[in-house]
């Protein structure tokens, strides 16, 4: 029964040593993966998604991954840091799992003047740690402007994704696999709300 607590605390305790080791620093990313919209698809969708910059809460505007290991103390690795800026790969993994999942939708980074149809996607990112309790947690909001800039959806997001092993590369994997839940979450909110216009 004291198993897992255990475990968590010892998880909690290995990272919070490797925040603090003298070691060379290890890089990671979010792989945004190789989803890519079938060209004919890119060309043809009358409505575009522009993806802004996501938003993240200043703790996690840093280079040290970030961990929770008590109620109130936070930990920002020193030695196990994101490759490049964790608001630019969240943006990359995010446009990456909604061209795979809006197929009828052309996905972008930057507007397009000619389309009418333009939509823009704004998300924050208030968590994006590994947790005392053995999970990795990413908590926000996002919203989707129509093309008058009004917004038609606004929603939280919460996912908790276990760690399935010690240290930080098990930590990102459960972060990535968490992230892209949350973008696969946000397609069909923003599939029907496109729909709706459109008729």
């Amino acid at each position: 029964m004291k198993t897992r607590p255990l475990l968590c605390l010892a998880t909690a305790t290995l990272l919070a040593g490797c925040a603090g080791s003298a070691s060379s620093p290890s890089l990671f990313v979010l792989d945004p993966g190789s989803a890519r919209q079938p060209m004919s698809a890119a060309a043809t969708a009358r409505t575009q998604l522009m993806v802004a910059p996501v938003e993240i809460a200043p703790v996690l505007d840093e280079r040290g991954i970030v961990y929770q290991t008590g109620p109130h103390r936070v930990v920002i690795a020193n030695h196990n840091r994101w490759a490049a800026p964790l608001g630019e790969q969240l943006r990359e993994s995010l446009i990456a799992t909604l061209a795979e999942e809006l197929t009828d939708i052309q996905v972008v980074r930057r507007a397009d003047s000619a389309t009418t149809d333009r939509y823009t996607l704004r998300t924050r990112v208030e968590q994006f740690m590994g947790h005392y309790d053995g999970q990795a947690r990413i908590v926000g909001e996002w919203q989707l402007d129509d093309p008058e800039g009004r917004a038609v959806v606004r929603q939280p997001f919460l996912q908790e994704v276990a760690l399935t092993n010690d240290g930080y590369e098990a930590l990102v994997e459960s972060l990535a696999e968490g992230w892209q839940a949350t973008g696969q979450a946000m397609a069909p909110a923003i599939s029907r709300a496109t729909s709706d216009r459109s008729r």
